[in-house]
Order: structure tokens, then sequence, then C-alpha cells
């Protein structure tokens, strides 16, 4: 089974009162409904039912353990990846560029928060 890194990290160093999306790929020899199951007796609620046999479930920090021990999963994910759509990568936070600006204006617009092209 594939835990991604941060599902790793959250298993291993849950935060206390804290919960987390987590995106549950179901192995093909598993039934989704048999897996659903066995995530909500590990302690999590499963949200969703997404294409690919996947399962969006919402869980505690440290319940994340039990749930990576579910038989029948075969790839744990956190809700917030990035996602992929027409326009290119879409992430949770606002559009920020790497040196603080929103990227909003034209490159040259004395008015916006761009630094001008060299």
């Amino acid at each position: 089974m594939y835990v991604s890194p941060a599902v790793r990290t959250i298993r291993d160093d849950p935060v206390e009162g804290e919960s987390v999306e987590l995106l549950l790929e179901v192995a093909d020899g598993a039934t989704l409904d048999g897996v659903a199951a066995a995530v909500e007796d590990a302690g999590a609620t499963v949200e969703e039912r997404l294409e690919f046999r996947t399962l969006k479930a919402s869980v505690a920090h440290e319940r994340v353990g039990a749930v990576c021990e579910v038989d029948g999963i075969d790839h744990v994910e956190t809700g917030n990846t990035l996602g992929i759509d027409p326009d290119g990568a879409e992430g949770a936070g606002e559009d920020v560029r790497p040196d603080g600006a929103s990227g909003d204006g034209p490159p040259n617009d004395p008015d916006a928060d761009v630094p001008p092209e060299r």
C-alpha cells in the first residue's frame, strides 16, 4: 500500500484535536462497501465515493494509523493534494508567486504588485 509522505507525517506525529480529509483508493480485489465499512470501524467518516474506486473520508489525526491498516486500501493521500484542471495546477491557497507578489496586473504595470520584467 502507498501512503503519501503527508499522511505518514500525520500518522507518525498526530496533532491532538485535529482532523484530516483522506483519499483512499480501494484495491482491485476489495469491494467499496467492505472497505468503507472497515474505514468507519477504524474511526473515520466516509464523506463521499469518488471516481476511480476512491473514498473521501475525514478522520481525527489520532486515527489515521488505524485507517492506514485497513485491508483493501491501495493508496492513501490527503484530500488537499493539487488538482489539475484545463488551465493547469490548482492548489488550496490563493495565487501567490514565490517572491510574495499576488501576480495581479500586467508585468510592467506600475500600479501592480508585480516587479517589472528585466
